[in-house]
């Protein structure tokens, strides 16, 4: 008789367990087929359109000056050239103001790609129109044909977009104009905040980071910062690698907590085919056709997850597309991506084996003596060291899998190595509670000590109990009291200590007309404003930055920096090292450098920096060090010069508006338009809007992936309880023989099961609030601000449904008769 026939016939006696192994195993794998295939389809159409994303094959862009004529003649030894102009700015309509993310581009414009237009409508030809992003359309309720300001000038508005070549995440919506446009604006002055962009379609489009790095050797070595198709949504990639890894560690923690759950139900399913084995035994069966017919038993019920759970997985991207895919740069690839399934198959199918070897080889061993004992009584078969090669070898198979399959490899082994520690950890307050239990079963009444000795009977799944319930609560209690504090400080302390407004783009003889149109609107307010410039860092000591060691290439000398100059030291900040100069200090250049890009720049008080600023050369000296902190929402530079330098440089203003208690009266945006033109605004209140959104957005996903987590701990719980059914049945009719009542013997497994999720949630509690308190008051700083009473409210949540999911579990095995639970099988 094959093995084949013989799963057949056995299956129709039953699961014994295999239901356990469905469930949990269905869920692990639908958590990461759906994170792996959203990740999958982010990267393949990231990669399928980069080069649209981009508006060409390679760009190279800086902040200080347009190409000269020499290096677009450089450039155009590569290919077509295209060239832009990418700034912000204050759109004007009617007395109503909104800031736009502006972009001036040539006629070839995109390169690749196209403009994504809003219904009818077409770009701006000349330097009169205009295209506006719909989210200003529908605010301020313009459209095709209504005239607006930009700047110093009016234009008409032609096109209605939805997003450009080339943009990532904006924190403001998009406009488009000419380079004729841009000039007629009278944006561009020196000093102003704008990026010269040029996008090139290479002749040879095979190697565009080969093509890149030559034609950046052929330009003057100053500013200059470039990248590739490949890199085209780099802000976009990054947030997609980030959040992917967030959530592939909430799907390891899952697939964690599913295996517990496939271990019980390997375990209970090898104990109920033993007797069987045992049988099949006494009539001549070997152990080939019977480990195919545990092995095709297995199979068949792994297949009929595997393939529900893959298909759950596969809907991920479709629906995110749906919902959040007009906040994307580009929406996710729908796939199938049958690589990422793939992948999630092989890991499930990995676990399984890991869990299901050792009990299956063990039961093959069951002597055929035991078909004469009862099936749960069977002698303890021979175990052996070697049967934990298999689940090694299959543990670490899942292992690299994952690692492959992360965006960062290092973070994702630390990851697993932190859960491991994690259940490590719970498992260890499983037996803690266990040894308890035993000290402690013969103290109080007797529903008590049921209650208290049930947590260390005999095949007790207490330690696997408090891992599935601890694991996933711990994650979700951390990420949501992270959570919690970053919105809270978006929320509270953000807003109370940064200031109301950001002005760029200031002309530097507006300084008192703005603090004119202050005093106006804000009589007494906080304006602080600093003189503005680009420059970069070409040499240190003497030496080119591009000679210097990677190991000294600090933030500081990567492209073009903000400048300033000024008499007095900063506020939030502090001189760790060297001395301020005096506030009427006339003499050679100096400069104060923040303290960590020193030290990474190799660089100390008495050391020379050589920059390139407006297309002349300062060498200036190192007079101090500084401590910058960055949390004061000022205007914080790395580099501040002495004054006598930069004074004659072009240049223009920023400030900041704190307009104190009494707040900043309506209508000062449309005021600041008016009277400057120039400058832009940018209003606080609007920005932190949309982080807040981004990271709400963010917290809603990883917690329905961590609740998923918390899931399959529910059901590894449920699937435990009913694998030990048929024993507590016998316990419970035995106590009803010698007048046990039915409510006591509900109040026992009460007891039991409260005392276990109380125990479990409450660590978990405490450890998840250590977790998040450390990430970010001990690495970013951050204050630690969660909302307790709804993590407490959650807490108590947690314990309800565990204990509920349990009860329900059990509730068979109470209503057993005692016919039915002493009768002889």
């Amino acid at each position: 008789m094959t093995g084949w026939t013989l799963a057949k016939r056995d299956l129709k006696g039953g699961l014994g367990g295999l239901g356990l192994l469905f469930a949990c195993l269905l869920l692990a794998v639908a958590g990461l087929a759906a994170v792996l295939s959203l990740v999958s389809a982010m990267d393949r159409a990231i990669e399928g359109n980069a080069r649209e994303l981009l508006g060409g094959d390679i760009i190279v862009n800086q902040s200080m000056r347009p190409a000269t004529e020499a290096e677009l003649a450089a450039m155009e030894e590569y290919g077509e050239v295209s060239e832009s102009i990418g700034t912000r700015a204050m759109l004007r309509y009617e007395g109503e103001t909104a800031l736009i993310d502006l972009r001036a581009v040539d006629d070839a414009f995109p390169l690749a790609g196209s403009i994504g237009i809003v219904g009818d409508g077409a770009a701006p030809t000349d330097g009169n129109g205009i295209a506006i992003g719909r989210d200003i359309s529908t605010r301020l309720s313009i459209g095709v044909g209504d005239t607006v300001s930009v700047g110093r000038a009016d234009y008409r508005i032609t096109a209605i977009v939805d997003r450009l070549p080339g943009g990532t995440f904006l924190f403001a919506p998009p406009a488009l104009m000419t380079l004729d446009g841009i000039d007629r604006s009278q944006l561009v002055v020196p000093g102003s905040l704008v990026d010269y962009q040029y996008r090139l379609a290479l002749d040879d489009p095979t190697d565009p980071r080969a093509s890149v790095d030559a034609l950046v050797e052929k330009l003057e070595p100053i500013g200059w910062e470039s990248g590739t198709r490949d890199g085209a949504a780099g802000g976009t990639q990054r947030f997609v690698e980030t959040t992917g890894d967030m959530l592939l560690f909430i799907a390891i923690a899952a697939l964690g907590i599913g295996a517990l759950g496939i271990g019980s139900a390997m375990r209970a399913f090898a104990a109920s085919r033993r007797a069987t084995v045992a049988r099949l035994k006494l009539v001549g069966a070997t152990k080939g056709p019977l480990g195919n017919m545990l092995a095709l038993e297995i199979l068949i019920v792994t297949l009929a997850a595997l393939i529900p759970g893959l298909a759950l997985g596969a809907l991920a991207p479709i629906i995110v597309g749906a919902a959040v895919g007009d906040q994307l740069p580009i929406t996710p690839d729908p796939g199938p991506h049958l690589d990422a399934l793939g992948l999630a198959a092989a890991v499930g199918l990995m676990v399984t084996l890991a869990a299901s070897w050792r009990p299956v080889v063990t039961a093959l061993r069951t002597p055929p003596r035991d078909m004469l004992r009862a099936s749960d009584g069977a002698s303890d078969p021979e175990r052996r060291w070697s049967d934990w090669l298999v689940p090694i070898l299959a543990s670490l198979g899942a292992v690299i899998l994952l690692l492959v399959s992360a965006g960062e490899p290092m973070l994702a082994a630390i990851s697993i190595a932190a859960l491991t520690v994690l259940a490590i950890f719970f498992a260890f307050l499983g037996w803690l509670v266990q040894r308890l239990a035993r000290a402690l079963r013969h103290r109080g009444g007797p529903v008590v000590r049921l209650g208290i000795a049930a947590l260390d009977r005999p095949g007790n799944a207490t330690k696997r109990l408090t891992v599935s319930l601890g694991l996933g609560l711990s994650i979700l209690v951390a990420l949501a009291a992270g959570g919690q504090s970053i919105l809270a400080e978006l929320d509270g302390s953000i807003p109370n200590r940064a200031p109301s407004h950001f002005i760029v783009d200031i002309p530097r003889d507006e300084g008192d007309a703005l603090e004119e149109l202050v005093d106006d609107f804000a009589p007494g307010a906080d304006l602080r404003m600093v003189s503005s410039l680009r420059g970069s860092i070409v040499a240190v000591d003497g030496i080119a930055v591009e000679d210097l060691p990677e190991d000294r290439r600090s933030w500081l000398v990567r492209g073009d920096r903000g400048l300033t100059y000024a008499t007095d030291i900063p506020q939030g900040n502090r001189i760790t090292e060297g001395e301020w100069w005096d506030a009427s200090y006339d003499g050679v250049p100096l400069v104060s450098i923040e303290d960590e890009a020193a030290r990474d720049l190799g660089v100390g008080v008495g050391d020379t920096l050589t920059f390139s600023i407006a297309g002349r050369e300062i060498q200036a000296e190192i007079a101090s060090l500084r401590e910058v902190d960055w949390q004061s929402f000022g205007f914080n530079f790395g580099i501040v010069f002495a004054p006598g330098t930069l004074e004659n440089a072009p240049h223009t203003l920023m400030a900041t508006v704190s307009p104190g208690d009494a707040g900043m009266t309506d209508g000062f945006e449309r005021a600041l338009g008016e009277r400057l033109p120039m400058a832009t605004a940018i209003s606080v209140s609007d920005v932190l809007a949309e982080v807040r959104s981004i990271l709400t957005a963010l917290d809603a996903a990883i917690r329905i992936a961590t609740l998923l987590a918390i899931g399959i701990g529910v059901v590894v719980l449920a699937g435990s309880v009913v694998a030990t059914r048929a024993a507590r049945a016998r316990d419970i009719v035995l106590l009803r023989l010698v007048g046990g009542r039915p409510r006591q013997l509900v109040a026992s497994q009460l007891i039991e099961f409260a005392i276990l999720s109380i125990v479990a949630v409450s660590l978990a509690f405490g450890i998840g609030l250590g977790l998040a308190w450390w990430a970010l008051d001990g690495n970013f700083e951050l204050p630690f601000r969660p909302d307790t009473p709804q993590l407490v409210v959650m807490a108590v949540a947690a314990v309800g449904v565990a204990v509920l999911a349990a009860m329900v579990a059990v509730r068979p095995a109470l209503s057993r008769t005692p016919a039915e639970a002493l009768r002889i099988r």
